[in-house]
């Protein structure tokens, strides 16, 4: 005769060790809707666990395979595709992804922020002034990020973006309606770019990196601003056509350096990546020192057209590979074709040994879809 469980009785011990075993954030959000008393432990467990809630692993917005116009997300940990309930990203590339929040761009080069994990309504900045436009309208602004969550610090956060084909340089503070450029003619090329310290940085192809307060004017135009260079451009310097600033968990700067192999002006896919660790003075305003470094210690780098974050191996040390990169596909040309063979380049790049790994398999329905991006869905029981 079987033997009739009452599940929702199960003592403390028992469903203490089910919550250890769940790493994901979405899986604690299922376990607490069973019934009230795993609910009231589970939200025991999250107020007490300091490093469950300090340490989400991002997930990887991809293409559905159900319908071309909405969008998923991958689960490293599970293996697993979630859907994504948010009708304002269907179609649409993704060109900024911080504290929560996913950056779309439209055709009057307008950028709206929306934070498909909460109930708040988007944001919808002014048009940035785009005098060099692509023939695809989605690129026009290479990335945007944000310096804190506009949830919390609602008059009070900052947007910086790359924009143009000239890779320069704009920032917008909360409230404000109008953009402020940095015309100046030497800065310009930037890839990627991070609020820092209080600062703002910016990194080129060719490693220059700039960094500037973010002092505000009447000026959109940014008269007399000129932005102070860390690292200059040298003339044995290496061109990358990916780099990336990333906050290392040790609170350091760092810039990653991702080679791309291309064949006959056709990219197939990355080559290498090289990881630095700029040592700065207290201020952040000079570069003492340059270091590339051979071993990320309890660093795993996850980069691509979103912010780039950093998330402990050792915490992760079932699901990631310690002393990696995992990447996703944000190449593209000058004059881009939007997603001609769909997101490709997924991969894990393994610093210490140079390896290549596969973190998110190549889909056929991928092609011709958006880019994907790195997403941290915020975790908050309450």
């Amino acid at each position: 005769m079987a033997i009739k469980r009452d599940w929702a009785t199960l003592d403390s011990l028992a469903l203490n060790m089910i919550l250890e075993k769940l790493i994901e954030p979405i899986d604690h959000i299922w376990f607490g809707s069973v019934c009230k008393n795993w609910r009231s432990i589970a939200n025991l467990n999250h107020q007490h666990d300091h490093q469950f809630r300090s340490n989400i692993m991002p997930m990887l917005m991809i293409p559905s395979e159900k319908s071309p116009d909405k969008r998923c997300l991958f689960s490293i940990p599970a293996n697993r595709v979630y859907p994504l309930e948010s009708t304002m990203l269907n179609n649409k590339r993704c060109c900024g992804s911080s504290h929560g929040w996913l950056a779309t761009l439209d055709e009057k080069d307008v950028i709206t922020w929306v934070n498909p994990f909460k109930d708040v309504a988007p944001i919808t900045l002014p048009p940035i002034d785009n005098y060099m436009v692509r023939k695809h309208y989605d690129f026009n602004v290479h990335k945007v990020t944000l310096s804190v969550d506009p949830i919390t610090s609602p008059d009070d956060y900052v947007v910086a973006a790359i924009y143009t084909t000239r890779g320069c340089l704009a920032f917008i503070k909360a409230g404000q309606e109008f953009w402020t450029y940095i015309q100046d003619t030497d800065h310009f090329g930037f890839i990627d770019i991070t609020f820092y310290n209080g600062l703002v940085h910016a990194v080129t192809h060719w490693k220059k990196i700039v960094c500037f307060d973010l002092c505000y004017s009447s000026d959109p135009w940014g008269e007399g601003r000129n932005p102070n260079v860390l690292l200059q451009r040298s003339d044995d310097a290496t061109y990358s056509p990916l780099t990336y600033l990333v906050k290392s968990l040790e609170g350091e700067l760092w810039m990653v350096r991702r080679f791309i192999n291309r064949v006959n002006n056709i990219n197939k896919g990355t080559n290498s990546l090289h990881v630095f660790k700029l040592e700065l003075n207290d201020k952040g305003e000079k570069l003492m020192h340059l270091s590339k470094l051979e071993s990320l210690g309890d660093n795993v780098l996850f980069v691509g057209d979103g912010d780039s974050m950093s998330i402990s191996a050792s915490y992760f040390s079932s699901y990631v590979q310690k002393d990696s990169i995992y990447y996703s596909d944000n190449y593209y040309n000058e004059v881009p074709v939007p997603y001609p063979r769909g997101p490709f380049d997924m991969e894990i790049y393994n610093v210490k040994h140079g390896s290549l790994g596969v973190h998110c398999p190549y889909k056929p329905y991928f092609k011709g879809m958006t880019p994907p991006i790195w997403v941290v869905p915020p975790f908050q029981w309450n």
